[in-house]
Protein backbone atom coordinates (compact mmCIF):
# COMPACT_ATOMS: atom_id res chain seq x y z
CA UNK A 1 0.00 0.00 0.00
CA UNK A 2 1.10 3.51 -1.00
CA UNK A 3 -0.74 5.78 1.34
CA UNK A 4 1.95 7.20 2.75
CA UNK A 5 2.76 9.08 -0.45
CA UNK A 6 -0.64 10.63 -0.52
CA UNK A 7 -0.15 14.58 0.45
CA UNK A 8 -3.34 16.98 0.89
CA UNK A 9 -4.28 18.00 -2.17
CA UNK A 10 -4.89 21.42 -3.53
CA UNK A 11 -8.02 22.26 -4.55
CA UNK A 12 -11.08 23.59 -2.17
CA UNK A 13 -14.65 22.28 -2.10
CA UNK A 14 -17.56 23.25 -0.36
CA UNK A 15 -20.81 20.84 -0.65
CA UNK A 16 -24.23 21.53 0.22
CA UNK A 17 -25.02 19.26 2.85
CA UNK A 18 -27.46 16.60 3.18
CA UNK A 19 -31.59 16.99 3.81
CA UNK A 20 -33.74 15.23 6.58
CA UNK A 21 -36.10 12.86 5.73
CA UNK A 22 -39.78 14.73 5.62
CA UNK A 23 -38.34 17.87 7.32
CA UNK A 24 -35.18 19.60 6.41
CA UNK A 25 -32.35 18.48 8.81
CA UNK A 26 -29.52 20.59 7.04
CA UNK A 27 -31.07 23.81 5.70
CA UNK A 28 -33.40 26.41 7.50
CA UNK A 29 -36.50 27.20 6.24
CA UNK A 30 -35.96 29.71 3.44
CA UNK A 31 -34.08 26.43 2.23
CA UNK A 32 -30.81 28.10 2.14
CA UNK A 33 -28.33 25.10 2.40
CA UNK A 34 -26.08 25.28 5.78
CA UNK A 35 -22.49 24.40 4.52
CA UNK A 36 -20.39 21.70 5.85
CA UNK A 37 -16.72 22.40 7.28
CA UNK A 38 -13.83 22.57 5.59
CA UNK A 39 -11.46 19.89 5.09
CA UNK A 40 -10.59 16.78 2.83
CA UNK A 41 -13.20 14.69 1.51
CA UNK A 42 -13.80 11.03 1.94
CA UNK A 43 -16.46 9.04 -0.28
CA UNK A 44 -16.85 5.15 0.09
CA UNK A 45 -17.92 2.47 1.88
CA UNK A 46 -17.04 1.57 5.20
CA UNK A 47 -15.29 -1.18 6.17
CA UNK A 48 -14.47 -1.66 9.72
CA UNK A 49 -14.72 0.24 13.15
CA UNK A 50 -12.50 0.84 16.17
CA UNK A 51 -12.98 4.51 14.53
CA UNK A 52 -14.78 4.36 10.93
CA UNK A 53 -12.45 2.79 8.29
CA UNK A 54 -13.50 4.29 4.92
CA UNK A 55 -10.90 3.68 2.12
CA UNK A 56 -8.67 2.56 3.67
CA UNK A 57 -8.42 5.52 6.34
CA UNK A 58 -9.59 5.05 10.53
CA UNK A 59 -11.41 8.35 10.90
CA UNK A 60 -12.01 9.14 14.56
CA UNK A 61 -15.51 10.42 14.72
CA UNK A 62 -15.91 10.98 18.58
CA UNK A 63 -16.32 14.87 17.59
CA UNK A 64 -18.20 14.23 14.17
CA UNK A 65 -21.65 15.39 13.59
CA UNK A 66 -22.76 11.91 12.02
CA UNK A 67 -26.21 12.19 9.39
CA UNK A 68 -27.72 9.41 7.77
CA UNK A 69 -31.10 9.39 5.54
CA UNK A 70 -31.43 13.01 7.12
CA UNK A 71 -31.46 11.65 11.02
CA UNK A 72 -28.46 12.51 13.56
CA UNK A 73 -27.11 9.17 15.08
CA UNK A 74 -23.99 7.85 16.75
CA UNK A 75 -20.96 5.78 15.27
CA UNK A 76 -22.32 2.87 16.69
CA UNK A 77 -25.71 3.27 14.48
CA UNK A 78 -23.50 2.82 11.95
CA UNK A 79 -22.41 -0.74 9.42
CA UNK A 80 -20.52 -2.25 7.51
CA UNK A 81 -21.44 -2.30 3.58
CA UNK A 82 -22.77 1.69 4.09
CA UNK A 83 -21.82 4.42 1.30
CA UNK A 84 -20.85 7.63 3.55
CA UNK A 85 -19.06 10.76 2.88
CA UNK A 86 -16.65 11.83 5.53
CA UNK A 87 -15.08 15.19 5.78
CA UNK A 88 -12.12 15.81 7.86
CA UNK A 89 -8.45 15.57 7.92
CA UNK A 90 -6.11 12.65 7.38
CA UNK A 91 -2.78 12.70 9.35
CA UNK A 92 0.56 12.17 7.57
CA UNK A 93 0.52 8.96 7.55
CA UNK A 94 -2.44 8.67 5.02
CA UNK A 95 -3.87 6.00 7.41
CA UNK A 96 -5.09 8.15 10.73
CA UNK A 97 -7.55 10.33 10.26
CA UNK A 98 -10.09 12.79 12.07
CA UNK A 99 -13.78 13.46 10.66
CA UNK A 100 -15.63 16.79 11.59
CA UNK A 101 -18.82 15.17 9.73
CA UNK A 102 -19.91 12.24 8.56
CA UNK A 103 -22.60 11.93 5.97
CA UNK A 104 -24.49 9.10 3.94
CA UNK A 105 -28.01 8.04 2.60
CA UNK A 106 -29.32 4.34 1.18
CA UNK A 107 -29.87 4.56 -2.28
CA UNK A 108 -33.09 2.38 -1.87
CA UNK A 109 -35.49 1.68 0.67
CA UNK A 110 -38.64 -0.15 -0.16
CA UNK A 111 -40.33 -3.83 -0.50
CA UNK A 112 -39.11 -6.56 -2.76
CA UNK A 113 -41.36 -7.49 -6.08
CA UNK A 114 -39.21 -10.03 -7.18
CA UNK A 115 -36.45 -12.35 -6.66
CA UNK A 116 -33.80 -13.75 -8.86
CA UNK A 117 -31.99 -16.33 -7.23
CA UNK A 118 -30.26 -17.74 -10.03
CA UNK A 119 -28.96 -14.18 -11.62
CA UNK A 120 -28.19 -13.10 -7.55
CA UNK A 121 -30.90 -10.18 -8.14
CA UNK A 122 -34.02 -8.48 -7.14
CA UNK A 123 -36.12 -5.86 -7.80
CA UNK A 124 -37.69 -3.29 -5.36
CA UNK A 125 -39.25 0.33 -6.49
CA UNK A 126 -38.97 -1.01 -9.89
CA UNK A 127 -35.11 -1.30 -9.91
CA UNK A 128 -32.70 -3.84 -10.49
CA UNK A 129 -30.51 -4.84 -7.45
CA UNK A 130 -27.75 -6.92 -8.07
CA UNK A 131 -26.19 -9.00 -5.28
CA UNK A 132 -22.66 -10.12 -5.18
CA UNK A 133 -20.01 -11.78 -2.84
CA UNK A 134 -19.52 -8.35 -1.98
CA UNK A 135 -22.31 -7.91 -0.19
CA UNK A 136 -22.95 -7.41 3.32
CA UNK A 137 -26.18 -8.31 5.04
CA UNK A 138 -28.07 -7.72 8.24
CA UNK A 139 -26.92 -10.89 10.59
CA UNK A 140 -28.27 -13.86 9.74
CA UNK A 141 -29.58 -12.64 6.64
CA UNK A 142 -28.47 -13.68 2.98
CA UNK A 143 -30.09 -12.99 -0.41
CA UNK A 144 -31.69 -16.74 0.24
CA UNK A 145 -33.70 -15.56 3.37
CA UNK A 146 -34.75 -12.53 1.64
CA UNK A 147 -38.72 -12.84 0.27
CA UNK A 148 -41.10 -10.67 -1.95
CA UNK A 149 -42.81 -8.12 0.24
CA UNK A 150 -40.19 -7.69 2.14
CA UNK A 151 -39.03 -3.70 2.79
CA UNK A 152 -35.17 -3.44 2.58
CA UNK A 153 -32.56 -0.99 3.21
CA UNK A 154 -30.08 -0.85 0.26
CA UNK A 155 -26.63 0.61 -0.05
CA UNK A 156 -24.95 0.55 -3.15
CA UNK A 157 -23.18 1.99 -6.27
CA UNK A 158 -23.68 1.77 -10.04
CA UNK A 159 -22.21 -0.35 -12.28
CA UNK A 160 -21.15 -0.12 -15.91
CA UNK A 161 -24.76 -0.72 -17.08
CA UNK A 162 -26.28 2.07 -14.13
CA UNK A 163 -27.60 -0.97 -12.05
CA UNK A 164 -27.24 -0.69 -8.38
CA UNK A 165 -25.06 -2.97 -7.03
CA UNK A 166 -25.51 -4.02 -3.25
CA UNK A 167 -22.86 -3.15 -0.57
CA UNK A 168 -25.22 -3.56 2.43
CA UNK A 169 -28.70 -4.89 2.58
CA UNK A 170 -30.75 -5.25 5.85
CA UNK A 171 -34.44 -5.16 6.49
CA UNK A 172 -36.79 -2.41 7.90
CA UNK A 173 -39.30 -4.00 9.75
CA UNK A 174 -42.37 -1.28 10.27
CA UNK A 175 -41.63 1.08 7.65
CA UNK A 176 -44.49 3.04 7.00
CA UNK A 177 -45.50 2.98 3.04
CA UNK A 178 -44.74 6.97 2.51
CA UNK A 179 -41.21 6.89 3.87
CA UNK A 180 -39.71 5.10 1.05
CA UNK A 181 -36.82 6.19 -0.33
CA UNK A 182 -35.11 6.68 -3.60
CA UNK A 183 -31.53 8.37 -4.40
CA UNK A 184 -30.05 9.16 -7.79
CA UNK A 185 -29.21 11.64 -10.23
CA UNK A 186 -32.40 13.27 -12.06
CA UNK A 187 -32.60 12.68 -15.85
CA UNK A 188 -35.88 12.88 -17.93
CA UNK A 189 -36.67 15.82 -16.19
CA UNK A 190 -40.40 17.14 -17.25
CA UNK A 191 -41.12 20.64 -15.23
CA UNK A 192 -45.00 20.32 -17.32
CA UNK A 193 -46.26 17.03 -16.21
CA UNK A 194 -43.61 17.40 -12.83
CA UNK A 195 -41.80 14.09 -13.09
CA UNK A 196 -38.29 12.81 -13.66
CA UNK A 197 -36.79 9.37 -13.62
CA UNK A 198 -33.94 8.40 -10.77
CA UNK A 199 -32.13 5.64 -12.29
CA UNK A 200 -34.93 4.34 -14.64
CA UNK A 201 -37.52 4.65 -11.92
CA UNK A 202 -40.22 7.30 -12.44
CA UNK A 203 -40.52 9.76 -9.79
CA UNK A 204 -43.39 12.11 -9.68
CA UNK A 205 -42.66 15.60 -7.57
CA UNK A 206 -46.19 17.32 -7.81
CA UNK A 207 -46.40 16.51 -4.49
CA UNK A 208 -43.16 17.63 -2.80
CA UNK A 209 -41.31 20.92 -2.52
CA UNK A 210 -38.21 22.20 -3.64
CA UNK A 211 -36.71 24.40 -1.55
CA UNK A 212 -33.64 22.41 0.10
CA UNK A 213 -32.35 22.69 -3.78
CA UNK A 214 -30.03 24.74 -4.70
CA UNK A 215 -32.27 27.90 -6.64
CA UNK A 216 -35.17 25.78 -5.05
CA UNK A 217 -34.53 23.98 -8.94
CA UNK A 218 -34.49 20.92 -10.24
CA UNK A 219 -32.08 20.02 -13.12
CA UNK A 220 -30.99 17.25 -14.87
CA UNK A 221 -27.58 15.68 -13.52
CA UNK A 222 -28.49 16.92 -9.95
CA UNK A 223 -28.52 14.04 -7.38
CA UNK A 224 -31.41 14.20 -5.23
CA UNK A 225 -32.76 11.86 -2.23
CA UNK A 226 -36.65 11.52 -2.54
CA UNK A 227 -39.11 10.15 -0.03
CA UNK A 228 -42.53 8.46 -0.87
CA UNK A 229 -44.16 5.80 -2.15
CA UNK A 230 -44.68 3.94 -4.91
CA UNK A 231 -47.91 3.70 -6.93
CA UNK A 232 -48.15 1.48 -9.96
CA UNK A 233 -45.15 2.08 -12.34
CA UNK A 234 -44.40 5.29 -10.58
CA UNK A 235 -42.85 6.63 -7.34
CA UNK A 236 -44.83 9.84 -5.96
CA UNK A 237 -42.33 11.92 -3.96
CA UNK A 238 -43.58 14.01 -0.76
CA UNK A 239 -42.27 16.58 1.70
CA UNK A 240 -38.74 17.58 0.57
CA UNK A 241 -36.76 17.13 -2.39
CA UNK A 242 -33.04 16.95 -1.17
CA UNK A 243 -29.63 17.14 -2.44
CA UNK A 244 -27.92 14.06 -2.03
CA UNK A 245 -24.94 13.36 0.42
CA UNK A 246 -23.29 11.97 -2.18
CA UNK A 247 -23.56 13.97 -4.88
CA UNK A 248 -20.70 16.66 -6.53
CA UNK A 249 -22.30 18.21 -9.30
CA UNK A 250 -24.39 21.18 -9.26
CA UNK A 251 -22.60 22.35 -5.94
CA UNK A 252 -20.71 26.01 -7.09
CA UNK A 253 -18.65 26.70 -3.45
CA UNK A 254 -16.52 24.99 -2.96
CA UNK A 255 -13.83 27.00 -1.47
CA UNK A 256 -12.28 25.28 1.82
CA UNK A 257 -11.05 21.58 0.74
CA UNK A 258 -8.04 20.24 0.18
CA UNK A 259 -8.74 17.05 -1.60
CA UNK A 260 -10.98 14.35 -3.00
CA UNK A 261 -10.92 10.56 -1.82
CA UNK A 262 -13.74 8.64 -4.19
CA UNK A 263 -13.65 4.76 -4.60
CA UNK A 264 -16.30 2.71 -6.84
CA UNK A 265 -17.02 0.94 -9.83
CA UNK A 266 -15.69 2.22 -13.01
CA UNK A 267 -17.68 2.67 -15.89
CA UNK A 268 -18.09 4.63 -18.82
CA UNK A 269 -14.31 4.28 -19.73
CA UNK A 270 -12.38 6.19 -22.48
CA UNK A 271 -9.62 4.49 -22.75
CA UNK A 272 -6.74 6.62 -21.07
CA UNK A 273 -9.30 9.59 -21.04
CA UNK A 274 -11.63 9.59 -18.34
CA UNK A 275 -13.96 7.11 -16.52
CA UNK A 276 -16.85 7.20 -14.46
CA UNK A 277 -17.76 6.71 -10.62
CA UNK A 278 -21.37 6.41 -9.97
CA UNK A 279 -22.07 9.82 -10.81
CA UNK A 280 -18.65 11.47 -11.00
CA UNK A 281 -16.91 11.99 -13.59
CA UNK A 282 -12.95 11.29 -13.23
CA UNK A 283 -10.09 12.98 -15.80
CA UNK A 284 -6.77 10.81 -16.30
CA UNK A 285 -4.14 13.51 -16.87
CA UNK A 286 -0.33 13.12 -17.44
CA UNK A 287 0.46 13.24 -14.32
CA UNK A 288 -1.57 10.82 -12.71
CA UNK A 289 -0.16 8.09 -10.77
CA UNK A 290 -1.38 4.26 -10.78
CA UNK A 291 -1.36 1.60 -7.88
CA UNK A 292 -1.88 -1.71 -8.34
CA UNK A 293 -1.77 -1.88 -12.18
CA UNK A 294 -1.42 0.63 -14.82
CA UNK A 295 -3.90 3.12 -17.04
CA UNK A 296 -4.00 -0.45 -19.81
CA UNK A 297 -5.94 -2.15 -16.73
CA UNK A 298 -8.72 -0.33 -16.42
CA UNK A 299 -11.68 -2.13 -17.42
CA UNK A 300 -15.54 -0.79 -16.72
CA UNK A 301 -16.81 -3.29 -13.57
CA UNK A 302 -13.45 -2.61 -11.66
CA UNK A 303 -13.14 -1.60 -8.45
CA UNK A 304 -10.64 1.58 -7.85
CA UNK A 305 -9.54 4.25 -5.26
CA UNK A 306 -9.22 7.90 -6.72
CA UNK A 307 -7.29 10.36 -5.36
CA UNK A 308 -7.28 13.92 -6.81
CA UNK A 309 -9.00 17.28 -7.02
CA UNK A 310 -12.35 18.79 -8.35
CA UNK A 311 -12.04 21.14 -11.29
CA UNK A 312 -14.42 23.86 -11.75
CA UNK A 313 -16.62 21.55 -13.92
CA UNK A 314 -17.02 19.27 -10.84
CA UNK A 315 -14.79 16.76 -12.13
CA UNK A 316 -12.73 14.68 -10.33
CA UNK A 317 -8.68 15.30 -11.81
CA UNK A 318 -6.81 12.18 -11.05
CA UNK A 319 -3.94 12.85 -9.13
CA UNK A 320 -3.82 8.50 -8.14
CA UNK A 321 -5.66 5.49 -9.20
CA UNK A 322 -5.71 2.54 -7.30
CA UNK A 323 -6.75 -0.54 -8.43
CA UNK A 324 -8.50 -2.78 -6.44
CA UNK A 325 -10.37 -6.65 -6.78
CA UNK A 326 -8.21 -8.10 -10.08
CA UNK A 327 -8.47 -12.49 -10.15
CA UNK A 328 -11.47 -12.61 -7.74
CA UNK A 329 -11.13 -15.25 -5.12
CA UNK A 330 -13.31 -16.91 -2.32
CA UNK A 331 -12.28 -19.29 0.12
CA UNK A 332 -14.04 -20.75 3.14
CA UNK A 333 -11.93 -22.41 6.20
CA UNK A 334 -10.42 -22.44 9.19
CA UNK A 335 -7.62 -20.43 10.68
CA UNK A 336 -4.20 -22.51 10.48
CA UNK A 337 -2.28 -19.51 11.22
CA UNK A 338 -1.83 -16.14 12.27
CA UNK A 339 1.07 -13.39 11.90
CA UNK A 340 0.49 -10.52 13.67
CA UNK A 341 3.77 -8.74 12.29
CA UNK A 342 3.51 -9.72 8.90
CA UNK A 343 -0.59 -8.84 9.04
CA UNK A 344 -1.09 -12.30 7.47
CA UNK A 345 -3.21 -14.93 8.39
CA UNK A 346 -3.27 -19.13 6.59
CA UNK A 347 -7.02 -20.84 5.39
CA UNK A 348 -6.84 -24.07 3.81
CA UNK A 349 -2.70 -23.72 3.60
CA UNK A 350 -3.08 -20.17 1.50
CA UNK A 351 -1.54 -17.12 3.16
CA UNK A 352 -3.75 -14.00 3.03
CA UNK A 353 -2.45 -10.67 3.77
CA UNK A 354 -4.33 -7.72 5.61
CA UNK A 355 -4.26 -4.21 4.35
CA UNK A 356 -5.84 -1.10 5.33
CA UNK A 357 -8.52 -1.48 2.67
CA UNK A 358 -9.57 -4.90 4.81
CA UNK A 359 -12.67 -5.46 5.75
CA UNK A 360 -13.40 -7.26 8.89
CA UNK A 361 -17.32 -8.36 9.79
CA UNK A 362 -18.10 -10.55 13.03
CA UNK A 363 -21.09 -12.42 12.06
CA UNK A 364 -20.53 -15.14 14.73
CA UNK A 365 -22.42 -15.42 17.94
CA UNK A 366 -19.23 -13.78 19.58
CA UNK A 367 -20.51 -9.80 17.47
CA UNK A 368 -17.42 -8.53 18.28
CA UNK A 369 -18.17 -4.74 16.72
CA UNK A 370 -14.26 -3.43 16.20
CA UNK A 371 -12.92 -6.90 14.84
CA UNK A 372 -10.06 -7.17 13.07
CA UNK A 373 -7.00 -9.11 12.70
CA UNK A 374 -6.24 -9.23 16.46
CA UNK A 375 -9.20 -11.11 17.22
CA UNK A 376 -8.98 -14.14 15.37
CA UNK A 377 -7.84 -17.18 16.65
CA UNK A 378 -6.61 -20.56 14.86
CA UNK A 379 -9.75 -22.46 14.33
CA UNK A 380 -12.12 -20.12 13.83
CA UNK A 381 -14.17 -20.50 10.67
CA UNK A 382 -14.17 -17.83 8.22
CA UNK A 383 -14.99 -16.72 4.41
CA UNK A 384 -12.25 -14.52 3.04
CA UNK A 385 -12.73 -12.79 -0.23
CA UNK A 386 -10.13 -11.08 -2.09
CA UNK A 387 -7.92 -11.41 -5.34
CA UNK A 388 -4.21 -12.02 -6.63
CA UNK A 389 -1.56 -10.42 -7.02
CA UNK A 390 0.56 -11.92 -9.64
CA UNK A 391 4.31 -12.94 -8.99
CA UNK A 392 7.29 -11.08 -10.62
CA UNK A 393 10.77 -11.91 -11.39
CA UNK A 394 11.69 -10.46 -8.00
CA UNK A 395 8.41 -11.29 -5.94
CA UNK A 396 5.92 -14.23 -5.59
CA UNK A 397 2.18 -14.46 -6.03
CA UNK A 398 0.38 -13.12 -2.75
CA UNK A 399 -3.15 -12.83 -2.07
CA UNK A 400 -4.84 -9.89 -0.51
CA UNK A 401 -7.93 -10.09 1.00
CA UNK A 402 -10.36 -7.32 0.98
CA UNK A 403 -13.07 -8.88 3.08
CA UNK A 404 -13.15 -11.57 6.34
CA UNK A 405 -16.09 -12.58 7.83
CA UNK A 406 -15.59 -15.17 10.94
CA UNK A 407 -18.43 -17.18 11.53
CA UNK A 408 -19.68 -20.00 14.05
CA UNK A 409 -18.47 -23.51 14.09
CA UNK A 410 -19.94 -25.56 11.76
CA UNK A 411 -21.50 -22.49 9.30
CA UNK A 412 -21.11 -24.39 6.48
CA UNK A 413 -22.22 -27.58 6.92
CA UNK A 414 -21.52 -30.35 9.57
CA UNK A 415 -17.58 -30.83 8.27
CA UNK A 416 -15.45 -27.46 8.04
CA UNK A 417 -12.82 -29.71 5.91
CA UNK A 418 -15.33 -28.98 3.05
CA UNK A 419 -13.42 -26.45 0.95
CA UNK A 420 -14.96 -23.79 -1.15
CA UNK A 421 -12.57 -22.00 -3.42
CA UNK A 422 -14.17 -19.47 -6.97
CA UNK A 423 -11.58 -18.06 -9.32
CA UNK A 424 -9.56 -18.62 -12.50
CA UNK A 425 -8.24 -21.72 -13.40
CA UNK A 426 -4.66 -21.26 -13.53
CA UNK A 427 -3.57 -24.49 -14.26
CA UNK A 428 -4.68 -27.81 -15.73
CA UNK A 429 -3.14 -31.35 -14.86
CA UNK A 430 -3.73 -34.79 -16.09
CA UNK A 431 -6.35 -35.02 -13.66
CA UNK A 432 -5.89 -31.80 -10.76
CA UNK A 433 -6.45 -28.56 -11.71
CA UNK A 434 -4.93 -24.95 -9.73
CA UNK A 435 -7.73 -22.26 -8.68
CA UNK A 436 -6.90 -19.12 -6.47
CA UNK A 437 -3.69 -21.21 -5.75
CA UNK A 438 -5.03 -24.79 -4.65
CA UNK A 439 -4.40 -27.50 -6.31
CA UNK A 440 -7.89 -29.89 -6.82
CA UNK A 441 -8.26 -33.14 -7.78
CA UNK A 442 -11.14 -34.26 -10.70
CA UNK A 443 -12.31 -37.35 -11.39
CA UNK A 444 -15.68 -38.90 -12.75
CA UNK A 445 -17.67 -38.52 -9.38
CA UNK A 446 -16.94 -34.70 -9.96
CA UNK A 447 -20.05 -33.05 -10.85
CA UNK A 448 -20.08 -30.34 -13.72
CA UNK A 449 -21.94 -27.71 -14.70
CA UNK A 450 -21.41 -25.67 -17.69
CA UNK A 451 -19.21 -28.06 -19.33
CA UNK A 452 -20.46 -31.28 -21.56
CA UNK A 453 -17.66 -33.86 -19.61
CA UNK A 454 -15.01 -34.88 -18.16
CA UNK A 455 -12.69 -34.49 -21.43
CA UNK A 456 -14.67 -30.88 -22.26
CA UNK A 457 -13.54 -29.39 -18.96
CA UNK A 458 -9.70 -30.31 -18.83
CA UNK A 459 -9.94 -28.83 -22.48
CA UNK A 460 -11.43 -26.16 -22.25
CA UNK A 461 -11.07 -25.53 -18.27
CA UNK A 462 -7.82 -23.16 -17.96
CA UNK A 463 -8.57 -19.34 -18.01
CA UNK A 464 -12.39 -20.60 -17.18
CA UNK A 465 -13.97 -18.62 -13.56
CA UNK A 466 -15.55 -21.59 -11.82
CA UNK A 467 -16.51 -22.18 -8.73
CA UNK A 468 -15.67 -25.36 -7.01
CA UNK A 469 -17.03 -27.01 -4.03
CA UNK A 470 -14.41 -29.61 -2.53
CA UNK A 471 -13.30 -32.29 0.24
CA UNK A 472 -10.09 -32.18 1.97
CA UNK A 473 -8.59 -34.86 3.59
CA UNK A 474 -4.64 -35.44 4.58
CA UNK A 475 -4.00 -32.19 2.52
CA UNK A 476 -5.48 -33.59 -0.58
CA UNK A 477 -8.61 -31.91 -1.79
CA UNK A 478 -11.34 -33.14 -4.33
CA UNK A 479 -13.63 -31.38 -5.89
CA UNK A 480 -17.38 -32.31 -5.76
CA UNK A 481 -19.14 -30.04 -7.93
CA UNK A 482 -17.50 -27.38 -10.32
CA UNK A 483 -19.51 -24.73 -11.90
CA UNK A 484 -18.61 -22.76 -14.58
CA UNK A 485 -19.47 -19.08 -13.92
CA UNK A 486 -20.62 -16.27 -16.40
Amino acid sequence: MNYKLVSPLLISLLLAACGGGGGSASTDNTGTNNSVASGEIAQGMVTGFGSVIVNGVHYDVKDAEIVVDGETLVESDLEVGQIVRITGKVGSDGIHGTATKLEGEAQLVGPITSIDLVAGSLVALDQTILVTADTFFDDDLSLELLAVGKVIKVSGQLNTDGVLVATRIDVKNGLANNKFQLSGEIANLDTAAMTFTLNGTLVDYSKATLSPLPDKTLVNGLKVRVIGSFSGDVFVAVGNVHPSCLGFKHHDDFKNHTGITLSGLVSELVTGTSFTLDDTKVLITANTRFDGGSVSDLIDGIQVKVYGALDAEQNLVAKKIKLNYKAKISHKGLVEAIDLTAQTFTVNGILFEVTSDTSFNDRSRNKVRFFDLEDLATGDTLHIRGYKVPATATAPERNIATRVERHNPHAFGDNDWKLEVEGIVEAVGDSSITVAGQIIQVNTLTHLEGFANLEDFFSTALGATIEVKALTMNGVATALKIELED
